[in-house]
């Protein structure tokens, strides 16, 4: 994800060969005045993009859904949590991806290119398997941990190589859009994996929705869903290697690998990116019960998976239309004030959801057949307590990327953007995979099998992290809001030397060092 919009696709008359907004990013007055102007082909391919990133991820959403039919081990749910991990840790590699290109092919293309053929290449091979594996009667949850971590980190270093692309792509009027492009595209992408492939996979709704005579088979399967965008995986990736044109940026310094490394490590002991980092790796903790479990428990307790999906299905438009309307917004509001807005709401809907949650077994009942009956007002409260926990998270995202947009730094190329995302990322994964495994810690049965009422570690957990959630919010408030007030030049390593008075508090430093060691230990714990 970049701090900056990313319209990259700009059509010539005379073909589909684009060029970037402006001059490497400067300034276009008449992008200025007329709105997006010539970057709106640029937005376009931007959103395809960042659609294509989020295939592979909504895939992978939807497996424990899969899974929780065939199990309810949230310690088997914690192990596949960690496919999300390489977007928390691609700054490993980002300095790679930005220094080492080909002239002739250009800086991102020499990335993005290769990258997207890989993931159609891995699409095209685990659509031979993978059903077969589903089918099976003890899943070998290690295969499919490794075949979409492999996704996922083909995936994040295809996002390093987009927002490098789009700090230059788009006019410098025009940058901010790239959050907008960022949250509608990975949107896109994730919920038409997601919500259609387990409502097309399902049997049942299958039958009740999109046939006339009743069949045995779903309408697609995970196999023929990969197999699918494979080929879209494809077609984008040839389409984007012969047309579009990526043009050098004089204004970007070559930096070798190291030196990147280097000003990377700069960034990270000014003290303003010092307290950005501690508010983006604690920010999360309060809502990892709820956005990880919560779905999964609904599932346990009666709700088809199908209906789940039906209900993701309707909240589509909110994250199109949310990030948008932020957009227009922005000029009048600073990022960070709709981002403390949002989190106090989101912390009252996440209560409201784990009370709803752990209702829903008193609301069920059976018919004579034994299928479960769920009433209307169930999923009328599921429904309105989701449509608000994704406008308060889209709103929170978007202005944090909006926030990253304004302080990033264009002389690191997508090094600086991939930097905040990936502590970001970071802050959402470590507390859902430690939430995740708490919560089947809580309800091992010892010894094994042997239990006769299994505990539900749901509730406990989801208490400490809302609690968690309104001292963060009490602490963390006032320090939030002093970040608006950072001149920009603070955000910025000058010429390649450290600013004075950077160095790292001891404050600081424990509070970043206690949080990756928690994340390490997490980490280690589940292997």
């Amino acid at each position: 994800m970049s701090k900056r919009r990313k319209n990259d696709f700009v059509m010539d008359t005379d073909g589909f060969g684009g060029s970037e907004g402006g001059e490497g990013g400067e300034p276009d007055e008449k992008a200025g005045s007329q709105g997006l102007g010539k970057d709106w082909g640029n937005v376009m391919l931007l959103i395809l993009l960042y659609t294509l990133q989020g295939i592979p991820m909504g895939l992978s959403a939807s497996i424990p859904y899969v899974l929780q039919e065939r199990t309810a081990d949230f310690n088997k749910q914690a192990v596949f949590s960690l496919v999300s991990w390489p977007f928390s840790v691609k700054l490993l590699w980002a300095p790679i991806v930005d220094s080492v290109w080909h002239p002739a092919m250009g800086r991102r293309k020499t990335w993005l290119v290769p990258l997207q053929l890989l993931i159609a290449v891995t699409l095209f091979w685990s659509s031979t398997w993978v059903d077969a594996e589903l089918e099976s009667e003890d899943i070998n949850i290690w295969l499919l941990t490794y075949l979409f971590l492999g996704l996922y980190t083909l995936c994040a270093t295809q996002d390093i190589a987009v927002d490098g692309w789009a700090l230059t792509m788009l006019s410098k009027e025009n940058v901010s859009y790239a959050s907008i492009c960022n949250s509608i595209g990975q949107s896109a992408g994730y919920y038409l994996s997601f919500i259609f492939f387990l409502m097309l996979s399902d049997v049942p709704t299958c039958n009740s929705y999109f046939r006339s005579e009743p069949s045995d088979e779903p309408l697609v399967t995970l196999g023929g869903f990969m197999l699918v965008f494979g080929f879209v995986f494809l077609a984008t990736t040839i389409f984007v290697w012969v047309f579009k044109r990526e043009k050098a940026d004089d204004s970007i310094e070559d930096l070798s690998i190291m030196d990147t490394y280097r000003s990377l490590g700069r960034v990270l002991q000014l003290p303003s990116v010092q307290r950005l980092v501690v508010m983006l790796l604690t920010m999360r903790v309060a809502f990892s019960c709820t956005d990880s479990v919560t779905g999964l428990k609904l599932q346990e307790y009666g709700v088809s998976k199908e209906s789940l999906a039906g209900i993701g299905t309707m909240m589509f438009p909110l994250y199109l239309a949310v990030p948008s309307l932020l957009g227009k917004l922005g000029s009048h509001r600073h990022p960070l004030d709709n981002f403390l807005l949002s989190y106090p709401v989101r912390l009252g809907a996440a209560a409201l959801a784990v009370m709803l949650t752990l209702s829903i077994p008193h609301w069920i009942s059976h018919d004579d057949t034994g299928a479960t009956i769920v009433p209307w007002t169930a999923y009328l409260c599921i429904f309105a307590l989701t449509a608000f926990g994704v406008i308060c998270s889209t709103v929170m995202f978007t202005s944090q990327m909006q926030f990253f947009c304004v302080l990033s730094d264009p002389a690191l190329g997508g090094s600086y953007m991939t930097l905040l995302n990936t502590i970001s990322n970071l802050g959402g994964v470590w507390p859902n995979t430690l939430s995740m495994k708490m919560v089947g810690v809580l309800e091992a049965c010892e010894p094994a099998g042997h239990c006769t009422k299994p505990r539900d570690g749901y509730l406990p957990v989801a208490l400490v992290t809302i609690t968690a959630g309104v001292v963060w919010y009490a602490v963390m408030h006032p320090r939030v809001r002093a970040l608006k007030h950072v001149e920009e030049s603070d955000w910025r390593v000058s010429g390649g030397q450290r600013r004075s008075g950077a160095g790292m508090s001891t404050r600081t430093l424990t509070a970043v060092g206690a949080m990756a060691t928690v994340a390490v230990l997490a980490y280690t714990y589940l292997l």
